[in-house]
């Protein structure tokens, strides 16, 4: 066995198959971060020279890897974990049946001169980061490691069914949400990125990146696209890459990509429609996702053990995510006297500073002054002849009930239904306007209209319409006068109109008998 720093150049296909299998092959910390795929897909985005970068190896008589730890160069005799800003965390990669590689490694490190190194949130639930620090101590190095997150993790026993047992509860949290979301459309989730689903891929991808789009994440830089679609290329011919697509009425709404590696059921990345948001679907795509993963029959010789959440809090993955072992930012310095001393207090003043600097910019984000909105308002009468001689029949109204709330919150891009139910005890109301519904129009108590919402009937052929023939249609029916305020840079300032577009049709199943003529008259 011997150690030395590998030049990117150097590994070729079958270290690479080598390098996957050892990260395939430590159960439960096993991670698709520390893969060869990985690391692949993130290095053709990365800007730094190659020259900078080193894989340190631990190698054996067939010179392929039993244990590994990839390093870019981050300052004068300075170097850390690669492309530590692009992962949540890292290990010293060692093959379970290697006792002395992270020795191994420490000592290579120790040899090739490097004077400063920074490891970023290794995982103190592994014995390997242990051991690590223990061979870096023994070659000379003084070594600080001090918390800086912590894993979201969840052990499996008994497959999926021991798994929603554990968590009864949320189990009927999202069940009750599908519930609901199924009582007006249909709700499916699909696979797409394993090797059963290849051809799919692109498909896919191109679905996973729009939604990205339409989420409160924002587009992916084509950069992060392109090393995104790579890694989920690669994992995908190991069989590891599980994307996860739900559907509402057979619209993509949210989105969950998860690996299957060793031991482990790693959820990667999620994202939905915030068109969808009403729905509770990141809830509902949350835990089918992980029906469908823990389900499904594993490579031979796997089982899933464990079910990683990844770092950061929020309150889903706290209800989910009971075991929650430190992570450690690990720094070591040799040979350095001086600033061996003052290791400490230099992690816990660059952890000062870049939380200052974090409170700094969303307090300027906040106190940035921004320019009022101008409207002009426009008053929208009732029509003199309601019913069309001039050869232009103004569509039924009839009003939406509180069994519309969930419809009415996502046609008007509500997050919730609270918004509906307040509104309604304030005295506003929401109108229904065609004989199969195309459009909302939401009404305040002061008879001024403050959303109008296109329904999607016909996905096909849309119905274009501008936004006071609808409001029209309810003045009419109701025999009112109606305001509305359009931008207009002429204006004053003000609140618009908003103009949503609904992702899917009204669900006609819901929709009420009642019509209204001019003048509030029944018909």
């Amino acid at each position: 066995m011997r150690a030395r720093p590998m030049h990117p150049l150097e590994i070729d296909p079958a270290f690479a198959a080598s390098w996957d299998r050892l990260v395939a092959a430590r159960g439960v910390h096993a991670d698709p971060f520390d893969t060869h795929a990985w690391f692949a897909s993130t290095l053709h985005g990365h800007h730094d020279p190659l020259d900078d970068i080193r894989v340190v190896s631990v190698l054996d008589d067939a010179d392929q890897p039993r244990a590994l730890l990839p390093l870019e160069r981050i300052g004068a005799e300075r170097w850390g974990v690669f492309s530590a800003h692009r992962r949540p965390r890292s290990h010293v990669v060692v093959h379970p049946d290697e006792p002395h590689g992270a020795d191994s490694i420490a000592d290579a490190l120790a040899r090739t001169g490097i004077r400063e190194l920074r490891l970023h949130r290794m995982p103190s639930r592994d014995p390997e980061t242990h051991r690590l620090i223990a061979g870096l101590r023994a070659c000379g190095y003084t070594v600080s490691a001090r918390e800086k997150a912590c894993d979201m993790l969840a052990g499996v026993e008994g497959g999926w069914a021991g798994h929603k047992a554990r968590f009864r509860s949320f189990d009927r949290y999202a069940h009750r949400f599908a519930a609901r979301v199924r009582a007006h459309w249909d709700l499916t989730v699909e696979e797409t990125a394993g090797v059963a689903h290849e051809r799919d891929l692109d498909a896919g991808f191109a679905i996973y990146t729009d939604l990205f789009a339409r989420s409160w994440k924002g587009p992916l830089q084509p950069a992060a696209a392109e090393a995104r679609r790579e890694l989920i290329a690669r994992a995908a011919r190991h069989d590891w890459a599980r994307l996860y697509i739900l559907r509402v009425d057979g619209i993509p709404a949210a989105m969950h990509l998860w690996f299957r590696l060793g031991d482990v059921a790693t959820w990667h990345s999620t994202a939905y429609d915030e068109r969808f948001a009403a729905l509770g679907i990141g809830t509902v795509v949350q835990w089918q996702a992980q029906e469908a993963v823990l389900t499904e029959p594993w490579p031979t010789g796997s089982s899933p053990r464990l079910v990683d959440l990844m770092p950061t809090r929020t309150p889903q993955k706290l209800r989910l995510a009971p075991e929650r072992p430190a992570l450690w930012d690990i720094e070591a310095i040799r040979d350095r006297r001086l600033l061996a001393a003052t290791l400490p207090a230099r992690g816990f003043a660059r952890a000062t500073r870049m939380s200052v600097e974090q409170h700094l910019r969303v307090r300027r984000a906040k106190a940035a002054d921004e320019a009022p909105t101008l409207v002009a308002e426009t008053v929208i009468p009732p029509a003199i002849n309601p019913h069309g001689e001039s050869g232009h029949k103004l569509d039924p109204v009839h009003e939406a009930g509180v069994e519309d709330n969930r419809p009415i919150a996502l046609a008007c891009g509500y997050r919730g239904t609270d918004v509906v139910d307040g509104g309604r005890a304030r005295g506003e109301t929401w109108w229904l306007v065609g004989e199969e519904p195309h459009t909302l129009v939401h009404l305040g108590a002061d008879r001024t209209v403050h959303t109008v919402a296109a329904l999607g009937t016909d996905r096909d052929r849309p119905r274009a319409w501008k936004p006071d023939e609808p409001v029209r249609s309810v003045a009419t029916a109701l025999g009112e006068t109606l305001r509305l305020y359009l931008l207009d840079p002429a204006g004053g300032a003000g609140t618009p109109l908003r103009q949503e577009c609904e992702p899917v049709p009204w669900p006609l199943a819901r929709t009420g008998p009642t019509r209204l003529t001019s003048k509030g008259t029944t018909r």
